[in-house]
Order: structure tokens, then C-alpha cells, then sequence
């Protein structure tokens, strides 16, 4: 059973702008009918969730996909941990850069205010 983008996007709960996106970076690969409309397997549906968790944790689309050709290869986990464990130093710098501004913007609250009370929370 073959799915069009609609009933796609309906059942893995994201839009079908997304799933055109996945199949523009090569990220997924429907079948067309014979108008050129994109058919999905109603089994692939979980494809969809795999490469939603990357882009949530900030990875491009191309280390996505070589995620996910690499993944399918007996012995893939050396060739793809490097640029995973990369990504992660990556952002694991950003949150401390964030951390950092956010620590010195509740400092300035503070001597504004005098408050260490969240914005918007009742003091």
C-alpha cells in the first residue's frame, strides 16, 4: 500500500512542506505515480521520525544523510561517530556560550532591578 504526501504528512504528524524538503536534500526517496506524484510505503513511515531527531538536534541535512546511508552498512558506527561526536562538541560550545550570556543578562536583571527573580515572574 502506497501513501500520497498528504496522507504522509497526516499520519507522521509533519507537514508536507517537510517531507518535500527530506526528498529535496536526498533524504528520503518516494516513488512517483505515473502524473509524477510522490507515493510513499506506508511501512516507511518511521523514515520520517529518523530524520526529524538530526534536525532537532541541529544537524545539517548532509550529515543526515550520510547518517543514514552510513547506517546501513555492517561497519558504519567508526565512519559516523566522528563528525556525531563533532556536532556535539559543537553545540555542547554553543550552550555554554549561551549559558555564559545568559548568566551576564541576569546579572544586568539584577542590578537593574535588584530582583534575581525571573522576567515576568511575580516577585
Amino acid at each position: 500500500m502506497s501513501l500520497s504526501i498528504s496522507e504522509r504528512a497526516h499520519r507522521c504528524q509533519v507537514s508536507t512542506r517537510s517531507l518535500r524538503h527530506y526528498d529535496e536534500q536526498g533524504l528520503q526517496f518516494p516513488s512517483r505515480n505515473a502524473v509524477g506524484h510522490r507515493r510513499y510505503q506506508a511501512k516507511d513511515a518511521e523514515c520520517v521520525g529518523f530524520i526529524q531527531r538530526p534536525y532537532g538536534a541541529g544537524l545539517p541535512s548532509d550529515l543526515i544523510r550520510t547518517v543514514g546511508q552510513e547506517s546501513k552498512l555492517p561497519v558504519s558506527a567508526p565512519r559516523i561517530e566522528a563528525p556525531l561526536r563533532t556536532r556535539h562538541a559543537e553545540l555542547s560550545r554553543e550552550a555554554e556560550e549561551l549559558h555564559s550570556k545568559l548568566t551576564g543578562l541576569e546579572a544586568v536583571l539584577h542590578a537593574v532591578t535588584g530582583s534575581t527573580s525571573e522576567p515576568g515572574a511575580d516577585t
